[in-house]
């Protein structure tokens, strides 16, 4: 089989969940024996870096993707598409896909973003959509968290996200759904094409499992820090939640790791509060710190950080926002909290109980092995792709 991957932004390096998930595929695609190309954009937050090593060859389009006032302004006034799929209109990159398309000559193309969608209406080559947030959601969220005018302008901006979701599901051969409930939203929304779920999954032997020996534990938090979801949740912690743990446990630490960390995020950091930035071993940070936090409030899909800490064997407290697609047992697995007094108590079971911390973290890395393994997964995937080819 040919397939070929198209990206909003690079998968390599693998340095966060997006470009983690798009990297995913391509192993499982090389790890299968098929032959695999890469169409991706890059971008002024997501450049491409052609020294990487990659396992399958990428093309890389520059497409500037920042937002202005005019064009959010011009998208405002005269359209009714959402603003991100101007941003992503690239001349070049449909070209270079056209130019694929002659040479490379894939039997399937797999898409990655909503946003690429314009790309592959019209073409006789079929297309899967890899269905891994319900967009409109992120945008319905953010704004509840926004005030006026962005609240309105964000608002607006998931109305049109809604039906521009809908639409353009028909567009596609096949849909890979990362949970039951991006799947649930695809029937209701009318698709009856071909249709998997099909979870994130990673190499859990090749994620180490110590148990967590460090006393006081540490908090930790990595994500991508110019993601808006993970912006709006780490500042909240920091405002709502840090200082009153930290009057309850004076000793405590909390590390905060991302690539693209804003500078005004800095103004947090003292003695106890580690604004690091990016790191240069996400793995080597998971097993740093036993406490993993994952505060989101936004966002939609899969959060793949808090796989790789079920895989770490971290203790988790998370928002139900930020653990509603995975499959887990509250309580077991991890603990959830959603108010500044839930996240206080939960962290302070956690952080005073060696025997909680352990027992959490032991079933959270056999949740791993057991469902988000990728060993898992490769026989589905090509039985789906015969569904959608008809062979």
């Amino acid at each position: 089989m040919r397939l070929l991957q198209l990206t909003p932004k690079p998968p390599y390096p693998p340095y966060d969940g997006g470009a983690i998930g798009n990297a995913y595929f391509i192993e499982l695609w090389k790890g299968a024996g098929w032959q695999a190309h890469g169409l991706t954009m890059s971008t002024y937050k997501h450049p491409y870096d052609p020294t990487y090593p990659t396992p399958v060859p990428f093309t890389a389009v520059a497409v500037d993707t920042r937002p202005t006032p005019f064009g959010a302004l011009r998208n405002l006034l005269l359209t009714r598409r959402p603003y991100h799929v101007d941003r992503f209109s690239s001349p070049a990159y449909r070209e270079a896909l056209r130019r694929l398309l002659e040479t490379f000559q894939p039997d399937l193309i797999q898409v990655e973003s909503p946003y690429l969608t314009p790309y592959i209406q019209d073409l006789s080559t079929p297309a899967v959509y890899r269905l891994h947030n319900i967009e409109w959601q992120i945008w319905q969220r953010h704004a509840r968290e926004q005030r006026w005018p962005l609240r309105w302008y964000f608002s607006l901006q998931a109305k049109r996200i809604y039906r521009y979701e809908q639409v353009i599901l028909h567009a596609y051969a096949g849909l890979l759904p990362i949970s039951e409930k991006e799947a649930d939203w695809a029937q209701n929304a009318g698709y009856t094409g071909p249709m998997e779920v099909f979870p994130f999954g990673i190499e859990v032997q090749a994620y180490p499992y110590t148990p967590p020996d460090t006393e006081p534990p540490t908090l930790g938090f990595i994500g991508g820090l110019d993601w808006l979801p993970n912006q709006e949740g780490i500042v909240w912690f920091l405002e709502q939640v840090w200082p009153i743990f930290r009057r309850k446990h004076p000793r405590a630490e909390l590390f905060i790791a991302g690539r693209n960390c804003p500078k005004w995020l800095y103004r947090y950091a003292d003695a106890h509060t580690h604004i690091l930035g990016a790191v240069p071993d996400a793995k080597a940070f998971l097993q740093a710190h036993p406490i993993f936090i994952a505060p989101l409030f936004s966002g939609s899909g899969i959060r793949i950080k808090l796989i790789e800490a079920f895989a770490m064997g971290r203790a988790i407290v998370a928002t139900p926002i930020a653990a509603e697609s995975l499959i887990f047992e509250e309580g077991k697995h991890l603990l959830l909290a959603e108010t500044p007094q839930d996240f206080v108590e939960s962290l302070s079971a956690l952080y005073v109980d060696v025997e909680l911390r352990l027992r959490l973290g032991a079933a959270a890395r056999c949740l791993a092995e057991t469902h988000y393994d990728r060993a898992q997964h490769l026989p589905k995937l090509s039985a789906f792709y015969a569904r959608v080819l008809g062979r």
